[in-house]
């Protein structure tokens, strides 16, 4: 799992507006992918359908050649599962330590505390911060935070991971350690597609990048590092928290 095929995609808002019209584009597994465009090009419903947290008004969404914008209720808890999203105000629950937040998309899933425990811990030494997970997040700086969010988007080792504005709260140097952390799961395997508006940044990532305009691809330039090979076998010889496809 990890080919996204969008098909004259099209969302229209009751208010009349569209946020994408007739998009077409397809994403190949293991590949890393920059959305860019001003506020209201379409970056975050591109994402939101992709979620299946709205559903397009006309068009298919194919997933590994699975239609998803038609899985039933019932079906998409498992479609959700293959995914991990990561967003600009992390979404951390401010009563819970840094190893519960990190852990609860395991729990819902109904994995045994022994497997959360190792899942966790490696998800949080792959972003840096082990030796705070028992800290809460107001402990943590805004950088660190958003390391929760994607150790936490992780843990449950998706085939896709998706993120929104991750960089848009921090400086530059936190912005770039934050995308070279996207650059490592995309080396391993994990199809990754990231919406910014900070094209020096994404230009300085060497990946693709689709420009949105009102709705619409106005620019799709492929990547200095696109010849990178997905699904590199890790080299740290341990359980990092990464997908199981990668190993």
């Amino acid at each position: 799992m990890g080919q996204i095929e969008f098909h004259q995609v099209t969302k229209r808002f009751d208010n009349g507006q569209e946020g994408l019209k007739e998009l077409t584009a397809s994403f190949d597994t293991g590949s890393m992918t920059f959305l860019t465009g001003h506020s209201g090009a379409g970056k975050s419903t591109f994402l939101k359908l992709l979620l299946c947290l709205d559903r397009p008004t006309r068009g298919q969404i194919l997933v590994n050649g699975v239609n998803v914008t038609q899985l039933s209720g019932r079906r998409l808890p498992y479609y959700r599962q293959h995914l991990g999203a990561v967003f600009q105000d992390h979404h951390l629950l401010a009563n819970r330590s840094v190893f519960e937040n990190v852990a609860l998309p395991l729990r819902v899933v109904g994995l045994k505390p022994r497997d959360i425990a190792r899942r966790v811990r490696a998800a949080l030494t792959r972003v840096g911060l082990l030796s705070k997970e028992g800290l809460f997040p107001r402990y943590l700086s805004t950088g660190e935070q958003q390391r929760v969010g994607i150790a936490r988007a992780v843990v449950t080792r998706p085939k896709i991971l998706l993120a929104d504005e991750p960089t848009g709260n921090l400086d530059p140097e936190l912005s770039r350690d934050i995308m070279d952390l996207f650059r490592q799961f995309h080396q391993i395997g994990t199809t990754v597609v990231v919406a910014s508006h900070d094209r020096d940044l994404i230009e300085s990532m060497g990946m693709r990048i689709i420009e949105l305009s009102q709705g619409s691809i106005v620019s799709d330039t492929p990547g200095a590092a696109a010849s990178a090979v997905a699904g590199a076998p890790d080299t740290d010889g341990g359980d990092d928290g990464e997908p199981d496809h990668a190993r």
